[in-house]
């Protein structure tokens, strides 16, 4: 196992163990290095997925919303998605083009550093909480732009 496997598998153990600390349940795959859970929000359950990504050194968080556009008017969709991520100070939304779905995503190094726990437990929070914020506007700006949500 090379260097970057070991502080790859590290990190990916460590995301495990703050789900875990947090009373979280979680669905875990070694073979990939992801880790899915989901959370209670205050307009339903949110779902995250961890990826660890050895040959980059990062580690993602993605979180799919739901919520669609129609490519027809993509320009349009992407611009509203702009917008909202001008604002942003971590993370972002972005349009995946291909299942035509709006995601919101966070990355984060472990290239020359060990992260902890607490970096993965404040990921998933200020994720839930931007999603949370952001969600109705970014609806909104869609739907005014011709798109329609799912």
């Amino acid at each position: 196992m090379t260097i970057t496997s070991t502080k790859a598998w590290k990190h990916y153990m460590l995301i495990c163990r703050s789900l875990e600390y947090n009373d979280i349940p979680y669905i875990k795959d070694d073979n990939t290095l992801c880790v899915r859970c989901r959370i209670c929000g205050r307009d339903g359950d949110l779902q995250f997925l961890y990826s660890v990504d050895p040959s980059k050194m990062l580690i993602n968080l993605y979180s799919p919303l739901n919520i669609s556009f129609d490519t027809k008017n993509s320009a349009d969709a992407a611009l509203a998605v702009c917008l909202i991520n001008n604002r942003l100070s971590n993370g972002c939304f972005y349009l995946d083009m291909d299942d035509r779905l709006l995601y919101f995503r966070m990355t984060t190094s472990f290239y020359e550093t060990d992260l902890n726990g607490m970096l993965f437990e404040y990921m998933l929070s200020a994720a839930a909480d931007t999603i949370e914020e952001y969600s109705p506007e970014i609806e909104t700006l869609l739907c005014i732009s011709g798109e329609g949500a799912a």
